[in-house]
């Protein structure tokens, strides 16, 4: 007689380690914009436990090759989604756009900048460092290096330290072997625009957006950020930005993907509550505009 007495009680008070949990890493930029989706997510599906890690899109992507066990990957550009779906580490069909990401040039408002005036601003004497996530592995760092350099404030090199099929020059942005670049952006363009006369001038590297945006905030005074981190709250207290147009950069359209074996019925549901028009609702207030749009 016991033993339906206890089924009637697990099934009446279900234990916790029984409760359903949906494992998601992501993109930094993220950061904000996820949890804002997985307290509305839990809200309606209190059953659910929802996970989030942050990081860098490219180290997230050679950790899932290294077996890092996830249900759903958010990348801040199409690429590495793409070559999970290709290495057969995704379910079909679920790689999707969920957003385009927006790039800023923020300024803490001690230094008496006007980051209105755009890049132009970063040729002044008082900008002796500009934190950037780190372009080998972080979307948003590529798409802070291709800024600069479509407003030439950087050079490419002649015969940077790379082996290259073609001229480096000649490479489209989306060509350019940025996993191989790991040298610092000195080694591979002419940084002399933003270098001429100050005494000292260098680049700061941030592990993912997050972390460049926290360098920006507490030492650097300068970023390239992601809007979607301009707009916590620390950052908008402390400086101001101007948001670059997308033309002038690395465009950053933002996929995501179910991992492979992992689309059960709670991880579907987080995966299309992301572009549901509650999801993407957040994604808007976050400054990300959808899949199409710009």
């Amino acid at each position: 007689m016991r033993t339906p007495l206890i089924l009637l009680w697990l099934l009446l008070f279900p234990s916790p380690i029984l409760a359903q949990e949906v494992r998601v890493v992501a993109a930094s930029d993220l950061q904000y914009a996820l949890e804002e989706m997985r307290q509305a997510f839990q809200r309606a599906n209190p059953q659910v436990k929802v996970t989030l890690s942050f990081g860098s899109s490219g180290k997230f992507y050679t950790q899932l090759l290294q077996g890092l066990p996830a249900d759903l990957y958010f990348s801040a550009e199409e690429v590495y989604p793409k070559l999970l779906e290709e290495k057969g580490l995704a379910e079909p069909g679920t790689r999707a756009l969920y957003a385009v990401g927006r790039m800023v040039l923020w300024v803490r408002k001690d230094l008496g900048l006007d980051p209105s005036r755009g890049p132009e601003i970063l040729k002044d004497p008082k900008v002796t460092r500009i934190a950037l996530a780190n372009p080998v592995h972080a979307p948003y760092g590529r798409a802070a290096v291709t800024l600069l350099e479509s407003y030439g404030l950087l050079r490419r090199l002649p015969n940077p330290p790379l082996a290259l099929p073609r001229p480096f020059r000649a490479l489209s942005w989306k060509e350019l072997p940025w996993e191989e670049m790991n040298r610092g952006l000195e080694a591979y363009f002419d940084v002399s625009p933003l270098r001429q006369g100050k005494g000292n001038f260098s680049f700061v590297y941030g592990e993912n957006i997050s972390h460049a945006a926290q360098l920006a905030l507490t030492g650097t005074g300068v970023g390239l950020l992601a809007l979607s981190v301009a707009k916590s709250p620390a950052l908008e207290e402390k400086g101001r930005y101007w948001v670059a147009p997308l033309d002038r950069h690395l465009r950053l359209e933002q996929a995501y993907v179910i991992l492979k074996g992992m689309n059960r019925p709670e991880v579907v549901a987080f995966y299309r509550f992301v572009g549901s028009p509650e999801g993407r609702s957040i994604l808007r207030r976050y400054g990300f505009l959808l899949p199409g749009e710009g």
